[in-house]
Parts: structure tokens; C-alpha cells; sequence
């Protein structure tokens, strides 16, 4: 496929389209075959900021085929609306994940001790669908919420950006990884 015809995409097209792909490697079907990241690292981090146990019930919003989750130990659940990514990540992790929308969460409040969202919000649609995801991840959360790797800047114009400020109120640090670290950031918000 040329770069003309993958510009045309949408982004649930382009990780439905990753869904169906061959093979076992979830950084790629995750979208980061073209970047150097280590994800046990970052979930290493992860699990750092957000203190999490082997014993807690952890959400991860967009959690694709499971290149992060790979790396989590906990009561573990996962949702993506990509039903090929769900596919992949049960088949390959055999994890407890489900299709739907970071916008409408279909738990009911309070239903995790933590929430991850990892990479997700560069591919939502506009600022809109993005607070209304924020607000869904703070509703199901008991103890905290993690938003991780939000760009100021990209290299990619379909890529939608974020400034700190909008996450007044949430702890923020630097991304995870490098090229990223200092055009990302990460935003925890923890629960008093």
C-alpha cells in the first residue's frame, strides 16, 4: 500500500486493517513498528505511577493487541474499538478484552482500581470525543487514571495535539521514550 492510499485511511480503518495482519509482534500491530520504544519500560513506569498490584483490577482503554499489557500483572481487562486488535490480543495473550469506545465505557462506575490510556489520544477524532473520554476514564476509576505519551507536536498532521493545560489538575511529566519525550507528555490523575 503507498503512502498515498494509507493517508486516505482513517484511523480505525488503519488498526482494523493492523488487526488482520499475520504474526506475533504487538509492538507492530500496536502501531509502533516504525518507533524504538521498550514497552516493558514504559510499563514498567506505568506501573510505578500509578503503584499498581498484582492484586488491583486495571482498565486499559485502547489496548490494542497487547504490547503493553503483555507486561502488566494484575487483574487486567481491555477494550479497544478495533474488533480485529480485541481479536489478536485474546488469541495471542488470552486476556479478558472487549470491543467498544473510549468515550462510552460500558462499566459502571468505580469498576477499576486504575485506568490506563497509553498512545490512544493522538488517533481520537477531535477534542470533543477526547474529553468525553477523559471524563469516562475518571468515572470508572477508583484510584487513579494514567494518560499516557499526549502530543504537543507530531510528525504526523492527522495526529491530534493537546497542551498541559488542558489537563489542569492531573500530575504531568515528560513521555515515556525518546524521540517523543519532549514533544509528549503523561498526565496522572489520582484519586484523594
Amino acid at each position: 500500500m503507498n503512502t498515498q492510499e494509507t493517508t486516505k485511511e482513517t484511523w480505525k480503518q488503519i488498526w482494523t486493517r493492523k488487526g488482520k495482519a499475520e504474526g506475533t509482534d504487538l509492538l507492530a500491530y500496536d502501531g509502533y513498528e516504525a518507533t524504538h520504544v521498550d514497552m516493558e519500560e514504559v510499563a514498567r513506569q506505568i506501573i510505578k505511577r500509578l503503584d499498581i498490584h498484582k492484586e488491583d483490577k486495571v482498565l486499559e482503554v485502547g489496548c490494542g493487541a497487547g504490547a503493553l499489557a503483555q507486561y502488566l500483572d494484575c487483574d487486567y481487562v481491555g477494550i479497544d474499538y478495533s474488533h480485529t486488535l480485541v481479536k489478536k490480543h485474546i488469541e495471542i495473550l488470552h486476556n479478558s478484552v472487549l470491543t467498544g469506545e473510549a468515550a462510552n465505557l460500558p462499566f459502571k462506575d468505580q469498576s477499576f482500581d486504575k485506568v490506563i490510556c497509553y498512545g490512544v489520544y493522538l488517533y481520537f477524532d477531535n477534542k470533543e470525543y477526547a474529553q468525553a473520554a477523559t471524563k469516562e476514564l475518571l468515572r470508572v476509576a477508583k484510584k487513579g487514571v494514567l494518560i499516557g505519551e499526549i502530543p504537543m507536536r507530531s510528525h504526523r498532521e492527522e495526529h491530534l495535539l493537546f497542551n498541559k493545560e488542558e489537563f489542569e489538575g492531573w500530575e504531568i511529566s515528560d513521555g515515556f521514550y525518546d524521540p517523543y519525550r519532549k514533544d509528549r507528555f503523561n498526565a496522572v490523575y489520582l484519586f484523594k
